[in-house]
């Protein structure tokens, strides 16, 4: 009895191990190349064919019908020290990136650039698009955009078609600023109403020229109504003030007095003057800082009231 329970076990064990293998393994049912549970993405020569497969969280196999799979490598052996170059194979005529030939990308001049970007001795490519057909003059400009002869480009978009008059500004809070004949680029961004000459990016999306003060809210431009360049001045990231006036995130704080201004909470958007308490831009009604409790902590504040702990 006890022999006959122990081989039942095995047997029950086996079966499981069959199911699992089934269940995380796939095959072209062909060649019987069964990647299994452990089995990394990439690409793969089995039996005479090129596979692509996608992994555990995304057990595609993929059979590359149109390569040699004699010559078919993936590109990081030619560029082990380049990021990503895995996601790429050639068999020296067809180009691949995960698992799906790139049109016309030619195997014999390919090279990596990194995820999803690549070139040829004609074109440059995102993914499986064509971004410059300039690929001997496509080079990386200063601050993250890259130009050819004709155009500038951030990422797979053209943003110029003034490269000769491309000029880099400077890079502040993260965002990066060029000048051309046109006028002035932050990022895929254009503020072509900017005098190019007094332009001056300042934080938190903030920049000046010598009559405008622009905000970049997300991919948004706007300028800021009734601010004085020329002695605007950038507090914090939500707030900021002139000679004049105080503005939250470029909406102007009603009845302000700016030289007696000041921030309550950059947490809660709350702050006052000498005799205005403000949530965002908003006056809160009834509230009076010259009434704040002495050493007692804000807890928070909205449009109707300001309370302390």
């Amino acid at each position: 009895m006890t022999f006959t329970h122990h081989f039942k076990r095995i047997f029950l064990l086996m079966g499981l191990l069959g199911f699992l293998s089934n269940l995380f393994s796939c095959s072209d049912g062909k060649s019987k190349f069964k990647p299994g549970i452990l089995t990394p993405s990439g690409y793969y020569v089995k039996n005479g064919k090129a596979y692509w497969y996608g992994g555990f969280s995304n057990a595609e196999l993929i059979e590359l019908t149109s390569a040699n799979a004699a010559t078919f490598a993936p590109l990081s052996e030619k560029y082990p020290n380049v990021e990503f170059a895995s996601s790429y194979a050639s068999d020296g005529k067809n180009v691949y990136f995960n698992g799906r030939r790139i049109n016309d990308a030619d195997g014999q001049t390919f090279e990596v650039l990194g995820f999803g970007w690549g070139k040829d001795a004609r074109n440059v490519y995102s993914w499986y698009s064509v971004v410059s057909d300039d690929a001997e003059h496509y080079v990386d400009a200063k601050g993250g955009l890259q130009k050819d002869s004709k155009h500038v480009y951030s990422g797979d978009r053209i943003v110029s078609d003034d490269p000769e008059s491309l000029k880099y500004i400077g890079t502040v809070g993260g965002r990066s600023y060029h000048s051309d004949s046109r006028g002035i680029m932050a990022g895929e961004i254009r503020i072509d109403s900017a005098d190019v000459a007094t332009f001056k990016p300042l934080e938190h999306g903030y920049s000046v020229d010598q009559s405008q003060v622009f905000l970049i809210e997300a991919t948004k431009l706007e300028i800021v109504k009734d601010a004085d360049a020329k002695t605007f001045q950038v507090m914090s990231e939500f707030y900021t003030k002139d000679a004049l006036n105080v503005f939250w995130r470029g909406e102007k704080l009603p009845g302000v007095n700016a030289g007696a201004f000041k921030i309550i909470s950059e947490e809660h958007h709350c702050s006052c003057d000498d005799e205005r308490v403000y949530h965002h831009y908003k006056i809160i009604p009834n509230a009076d800082p010259a009434k704040f409790p002495v050493g007692k902590r804000l807890k928070y504040c909205n449009d109707s009231e300001i309370v302390f702990e």
